[in-house]
């Protein structure tokens, strides 16, 4: 190595050729691996070509990282690799998870700390279009099992859906923090030099992002099509840039490059049928498309490194341990070729020591003492910069973290207003930091359409279907007001119409005053057994004052006016009473709800208590009082299982109730082996205690999360309530698959009880 050192530039050269010659070719779909002499000419006209000059003693190299989801974490161990080797890099260009990994690594970190970041993070949640639901407002938390996360915006032009399915926050938070803010003239003035290659989808060209945020340009050069929403920098709509140039060689090249090393991890072409799937014609046309634009990329190319990562898929953010040790067996399988152009020791140790000297403005946050004097808000035109402070203001002169930044920009987005919200630390004119959120408002809000749908069925004589629609106009006001609407139509019907106001900007105390029409078909009891069901119409009437416990807790108080009339459905109508009836009464709803997640939760507790107390000197025309009780206790039992406890109880108490006020005890959520609507009356009581289990071996054949639940049931309905018994309680239980899928939870199992008969179960949709 040090004879070719100190050789004279034409010596070099005969060196360079010789390689070339002696290279061989590897036939296949990823086209040859090669040593050029000579670069294509690029027809890339935003980029001019750099007049730079080889050193006598060493060609300025340039790599290019291909895109490829999380198959790129493969890039990570080709750059350990290439240091182990002292291989040095001039030149970085990237496209998509290509671009994060090299401009990460061309900022300033290391492959340690990338190594590092591909192991800490939260990919699952990096990449849940849900928020975080620690964060969700008690309100939206149980608006989250009801409705689909999918919503659709409502204007004069008509209905507008998001332009992605992720929106990508945590992400956007994570490139934030990594880069540390980093907003450069140019990515040349990073220790190597840097650009990133996204998709201009007005234009149809490629586009070079090569200054200013280093993370809004690597968020840009990943925004999969369809997947996340695109990024606008300087009037451009931005997408992933693997469509156009997923091996940016050109770009290296042009950016000074004498040698360039191509890296190819994206997807292989899977063998297909004529009578495949249109989803996998698809697809595979789109892999066509990018394989071709790749294989010319790989031509252009001096050197290609192929990790074999084929048995990997680009969602497999999980291994990255063996996707990285494969980009680096890839990289070592070269060494020799690689060898001609490694520094020694010496020399490769003077060329780090210069790229972390370049890296001076990179500290890491954990490392700064930040202590903010201030908080602001920038890019809201909608939401009151009041409410946002509110949220914000605890973080105002005491040390943070990038945990507890984070935590605010989640508490953020769970109002539902925005797509994005990131940070800046900035400086005071006196020298002090302040932090400057910048929210992005939705821009198909702030009219919103959302919905839920639940179908089951116990394959006997009853099923049950509700289809939701729910309108939500948000910020009516500087309080941050909603106006909601709700259309129930299926099993039951309603429509209500509410008013949610806050009161103060941190948005604790509200009213919520409501009216709405309903249409319900509710189960007729005698002697604990159903006799037919009641056709029950008309209008309710009310409002709440209510207030928010952090996030996790409220209690309202309220006045509720009902005007109905029931008449009987199925059944003898000779027998039981019909009629129009007025009731009137006070209501107190307390609920609490830490449960930390939507369907498969791992800890948390869930209470719910809703008491009416029915009068007549208030309207009413009969006194009365009913008591609904809800707890629900989830303990984790090691990674794999969660213990789950229930307690629904609901009773009538001592009151004389109308023949229309009944509870049940069946159906697929309470004694799974009994009919829905079979046994019932003015009291029932229902215990289960069961588990929540990984079920490993279904989750390579479905997509999404799939659980095993078992539980054992215990409960009876009765009369009266001195009848209520430990010893008159009916056994059962029930076994379940449980699928969290796009379209809500499935749920297919057996219910049994202890006389030995067994009932199917189907549930899908959401939980309302």
């Amino acid at each position: 190595m040090m004879v070719i050192r100190v050789c004279t530039p034409l010596i070099f050269a005969c060196i360079y050729l010789l390689l070339f010659v002696l290279q061989p070719v590897e036939a296949g779909e990823h086209a040859a691996t090669t040593m050029q002499t000579t670069a294509t000419k690029s027809t890339r006209a935003v980029v001019q070509p750099k007049a730079v000059t080889a050193s006598p003693t060493h060609p300025k190299i340039g790599i290019a990282l291909s895109g490829g989801g999380a198959r790129g974490m493969a890039h990570i161990g080709v750059l350990k690799a290439l240091e182990e080797l002292h291989v040095p890099i001039d030149y970085i260009a990237g496209t998509s998870m290509g671009s994060v990994v090299g401009g990460l690594y061309a900022s300033g970190l290391s492959t340690e700390d990338l190594t590092k970041a591909a192991f800490d993070i939260d990919w699952a949640g990096m990449f849940r279009s849900e928020p975080d639901r620690e964060q969700l407002t008690y309100r939206e938390k149980q608006n989250q099992r009801r409705l689909f996360s999918l919503e659709a915006g409502v204007s004069e032009q008509g209905l507008s859906v998001p332009s992605g399915f992720i929106g990508a926050q945590d992400l956007f938070l994570n490139l934030r923090y990594m880069t540390q803010d980093l907003y450069v003239d140019s990515f040349d003035q990073l220790p190597i030099p840097f650009k990133a290659v996204a998709t201009d989808l007005n234009s149809g060209e490629a586009v070079l992002l090569e200054k200013g945020d280093l993370a809004l340009a690597l968020r840009a050069s990943m925004a999969v099509p369809f997947a996340f929403s695109p990024v606008e920098i300087d009037g451009k709509v931005l997408v992933d840039g693997g469509i156009l140039d997923n091996i940016p060689t050109d770009v290296v090249k042009q950016m000074g490059a004498n040698l360039v090393i191509a890296i190819n991890i994206e997807t292989p072409l899977e063998k297909i049928e004529a009578n495949s799937s249109y989803l996998t014609v698809a697809k595979q046309s789109l892999y066509v498309s990018l394989i071709q634009n790749s294989r010319k990329a790989m031509k252009d190319a001096d050197m290609v490194i192929i990790p074999d990562i084929d048995e990997y898929s680009s969602t497999d953010f999980n291994k990255a341990a063996g996707l990285i040790e494969k980009g680096y067996e890839a990289t070592m399988k070269k060494r020799d070729l690689l060898a001609v152009f490694a520094l020694s020791p010496e020399e490769y140790a003077e060329y780090k020591a210069k790229l972390r000297s370049k890296a001076t403005y990179f500290k890491p946050f954990h490392n700064n003492a930040v202590i903010p004097v201030e908080v602001s808000f920038s890019g809201n035109q909608r939401t009151s910069s009041k409410i946002l402070i509110a949220k914000a203001e605890h973080l105002v002169g005491k040390p943070i973290s990038k945990e507890d930044i984070e935590h605010v920009t989640r508490r953020i987005m769970s109002l539902n207003e925005f797509e994005q919200v990131s940070y800046k630390i900035e400086k005071t004119t006196d020298g002090h930091d302040k932090i400057n959120f910048e929210v992005k408002e939705k821009s198909w809000g702030s009219d919103y359409l959302r919905f839920g749908f639940n179908a089951s069925t116990t394959f006997d004589d009853k099923s049950d279907f509700n289809l939701l629609v729910r309108h939500e106009r948000l910020n009516m006001n500087a309080l941050g007001g909603e106006w909601i609407n709700e259309l129930t139509a299926g099993t039951n019907y309603s429509f209500k119409t509410q008013l949610y106001q806050p009161l103060d900007y941190k948005q604790r105390f509200f009213v919520e005053p409501y009216a709405g029409w309903l249409r319900t078909f509710p189960s007729i009891f005698r002697n604990k057994q159903g006799i037919g069901e009641y056709d029950i119409n008309g209008l309710e009437f009310g409002g709440n004052v209510g207030v928010n416990i952090s996030n996790v807790a409220v209690i309202k108080l309220g006045i509720q006016h009902d005007q109905l009339s029931y008449d009987v459905r199925l059944g003898k109508a000779e027998e039981l009473p019909t009629g129009n009836f007025n009731r009137t009464g006070v209501v107190l709803d307390m609920g609490y709800d830490d449960l930390d997640d939507r369907i498969f939760s791992l800890r948390g507790t869930k209470v719910r208590i809703i008491g009416h107390q029915y009068e007549d000197s208030l309207g009413s025309d009969a006194d009365y009082q009913t008591l609904s009780v809800y707890f629900r206790q989830h303990l984790p039992m090691g990674d794999q299982a969660t213990l789950m406890a229930d307690i629904n109880f609901d009773s009538t108490l001592n009151s004389n109730a109308p023949a229309y006020e009944s509870f049940s005890a069946g159906g697929i959520n309470l004694l799974a082996g009994y009919p829905e609507g079979d046994i019932g009356g003015q009291h029932a009581l229902v215990l289960k205690v069961g588990g929540l289990f990984k079920f490993k071996s279904l989750q390579q054949y479905i997509p999404g999360d799939v659980r095993l639940l078992t539980s054992l049931h215990a409960g009876n309905a009765w009369d009266r309530l001195e009848d209520v018994q430990v010893n008159d309680l009916l056994f059962g239980g029930l076994g379940a698959v449980v699928w969290d899928s796009p379209l809500g939870m499935v749920l297919l199992g057996t219910g049994y009880t202890e006389a030995g008969s067994m009932r199917f179960l189907l549930s899908l949709g959401n939980l309302f």
